[in-house]
């Protein structure tokens, strides 16, 4: 029996990511001591990042964690402790290299600075409350940890999203010994620098194994596609084929669609929903979930700019959903129905001519009432800069003026498609990875996807074998 309750994604709402950072750093801090969150300074909430403009508000002090002055000096000692052996004359140009080298993005105009996760010491460097310059930030490693335990479906390992990035972290240093001995320096010399001293290893706190009462509800799903894409990608064959940086950038590049696809599928599931119970026969679950659209149409690059604009589709559907969450939620509750069988509740929701009106009047709404929600979806799709020392080659959207269209970049591609094959340095085909992207809410022509594959030089075989182009991973 699949239960009412399931009609409600255990979402919590989220906000516009600044960085793309933050997506690891929010889940290495899932993974250790929590209490770390608590940190105050005279009563007022502390939050880090790796180099900031500002000392923070009066209610929340932001503290830069990039060494300077001694600490600079200190950590460069420690470097060599290590064993990094280099030409530099003084142990501050090593560790002024060494943090130059994981520098991450930083928007024009801003002081503030991320470190890129490269490893687990580099990734708690900051958190969501230097990112977001609030006291109370979204929990977007919990967000992202639901994403995934949604996604899971029966016979899979019981983990967390946090916990596999910290092996596939802790499997890097192990097999790069410069890796290793800059996290080492890192822990030893700037995770101390007021952090809560029970901050060190042995405080990692062990994963709990994911409590779902049923597994594969969403099969063929952006959660599906996320919880394999991840698994694939901090497994062993993927840690070890790719460098450091570039790992990173993959692991970003999923969570940044787990978190995009993922609430535009749960936007559309809420008026899928909506719409069966009106018809007065709204099936069982598999039939509304294979009839959720396409959640992020992808029109032929032959058409006009303003045909291929979703901004207006995505952005109402967003709000809309956001307003049948409430309505749905709040008849469930009302009617302690959440645990009753799915089937029964929904024929009773569609004798209740209330909640019919309500319904009918939320889908025509024209109110916009899931502001942050929008953001965060649009952000996480989104090519941050296009040129530049920072460009961003792994969005899928890209904004033209007032609209916003598919235009995914090259690296994206190589991400999407590679882990559509079984592994590094293994093929796989156009209809395979069709399959993949229809998992994920895409459905885009078999020959722009051609054209792309060519352009980030993945594609062999000629264009006119259509679906049967084979696909090279990218590593």
């Amino acid at each position: 029996m699949v239960a009412a309750t399931h009609i409600i994604l255990p979402l919590n709402r989220p906000q516009y990511v600044s960085v793309p950072e933050a997506f690891i750093s929010s889940l290495a801090w899932k993974v250790h001591d929590h209490r770390a969150k608590e940190v105050s300074e005279n009563g007022i909430p502390v939050g880090y990042m790796f180099k900031s403009e500002t000392s923070g508000t009066a209610t929340l002090k932001v503290r830069s964690t990039a060494p300077e002055g001694p600490k600079l000096v200190a950590y460069g000692n420690q470097l060599v402790v290590q064993g990094l052996a280099t030409n530099a004359k003084y142990e501050v140009d090593l560790a002024s290299a060494v943090l130059n080298s994981v520098a991450g993005v930083q928007a024009e105009k801003s002081k503030s600075q991320a470190a890129s996760p490269v490893t687990p010491a580099f990734a708690l460097l900051q958190d969501m409350r230097g990112f977001q310059r609030t006291k109370n930030p979204p929990d977007l490693g919990g967000i992202l940890e639901a994403l995934f335990r949604l996604g899971l479906k029966e016979g899979d390992e019981p983990t967390t999203a946090a916990r596999l990035w910290l092996n596939a972290a802790n499997k890097r240093c192990e097999i790069d010994p410069l890796l290793s001995a800059i996290n080492n320096a890192t822990k030893a010399v700037l995770l101390d620098a007021g952090y809560p001293e029970h901050l060190q290893d042995n405080d990692l706190v062990s994963a709990r194994a994911p409590q779902y009462e049923q597994g594969g509800l969403y099969l063929g799903t952006p959660f599906a596609w996320f919880a394999k894409a991840w698994q694939k990608l901090t497994g062993d064959d993927w840690v070890k084929a790719l460098p450091a940086r570039v790992w990173v950038d993959w692991a970003t590049t999923v969570l940044r669609l787990a978190l995009g696809q993922g609430f535009l599928w749960e936007a559309a599931w809420y008026e899928t929903v909506a719409r069966r119970i009106l018809s007065g026969k709204p099936g069982s679950w598999s039939e509304i979930r294979e009839q959720v659209p396409e959640i992020l149409p992808w029109k032929s690059s032959r058409s006009s700019v303003a045909v291929r604009d979703v901004a207006p589709l995505l952005s109402w559907r967003v709000h809309r959903g956001s307003k049948l969450r409430k309505i749905l939620e709040d008849w469930l509750e009302s009617h302690q129905a959440a645990h009753k069988d799915l089937a029964a509740v929904l024929g009773a929701m569609s004798e209740d001519g209330e909640l019919r009106g309500s319904l009918t009047l939320a889908l025509g709404s024209g109110e916009r009432s899931a502001a942050n929600t929008w953001e965060a979806v649009k952000y996480a799709l989104l090519t941050r800069d296009a040129s530049g020392p920072f460009a961003d080659y792994y969005g899928l959207l890209r904004s033209n003026g007032r609209f916003l269209t598919v235009e995914p970049g090259t690296e994206w591609m190589a991400v999407v498609a590679s882990l559509a094959c079984d592994g590094p340095g293994k093929t796989s085909d156009v209809a395979t990875l069709m399959l993949s992207l229809e998992e994920l809410g895409l459905r885009p022509e078999a020959g722009d996807l051609i054209q792309l594959l060519e352009k980030a030089g993945l594609a062999r075989g000629s264009a006119d074998a259509d679906r049967g182009v084979i696909i090279e991973s990218a590593f």
